[in-house]
């Protein structure tokens, strides 16, 4: 990023994403940004591309609008594939979208889950892996085990789905940027999705109080 008027711009954004749209959105960020670090590419055998290492994760505590702790990747966005200042001719900006996972008390399995998803989206996009697609509305996503690492958890995917209590979107001078909302669910949920469609799991979910906050620690509503 050799030019100073698009580094400028460039920072522009993403100083817009956090201080003004995630503010407006979901109030206190926390203690700052929990960054990733070179640990998180590790377990993919894999060498991050340097300004990867400052995406991160905020943690939003409650707030008079909110009970529940909000936790948010930063970075996912970031214009990287630009090289002048304006918006992406997707329209979208940078991977086109950020994500969310919700709980109704501290959770310290979500930084480090945020972290690896991120993480394995960044290289699905540069490529890595031939066959793997980004993230996108309706997906179920396999954990390959426990969400918490602390405890055997029920919890073994992740719907993603549009929120339902925040914007959906947000738009910055690079692109619109979508919210993925992450809700986890377990096997015999998931295979409930399967032998219908996904929205009957959301309702089962809402009816069960398993939506929109993940608690790792719930039995299976199936």
């Amino acid at each position: 990023m050799s030019n100073p008027a698009f580094a400028q711009w460039f920072e522009g954004v993403w100083s817009d994403r956090e201080d003004r749209a995630y503010r407006s959105l979901f109030g206190d960020l926390g203690q700052g940004v929990f960054a990733a670090g070179p640990k998180v590419f590790e377990r993919y055998g894999k060498q991050p591309h340097p300004g990867w290492l400052n995406h991160g994760v905020f943690a939003c505590p409650p707030n008079a609008q909110r009970a529940s702790w909000l936790y948010v990747t930063s970075g996912l966005s970031n214009p990287w594939n630009l090289d002048t200042p304006g918006r992406d001719p997707s329209g979208f900006s940078g991977l086109g979208f950020e994500l969310v996972v919700e709980s109704k008390a501290p959770a310290n399995w979500a930084v480090p889950l945020l972290h690896n998803l991120m993480a394995y989206e960044l290289l699905v996009a540069v490529g890595t892996y031939e066959d793997a697609d980004l993230f996108e509305y309706g997906n179920r996503v396999p954990l390959g085990g426990s969400i918490s690492p602390e405890f055997d958890s029920a919890i073994r995917w992740l719907l993603v789905e549009p929120p339902k209590h925040y914007a959906a979107s947000i738009d910055l001078a690079s692109g619109r940027v979508d919210l993925f909302h992450l809700v986890g669910a377990t096997d015999a949920e998931v295979e409930l999705a399967r032998q219908n469609d996904q929205e009957v799991l959301v309702e089962l979910l809402q009816k069960g109080g398993a939506w929109p906050c993940t608690d790792a620690a719930r039995a299976s509503l199936r």
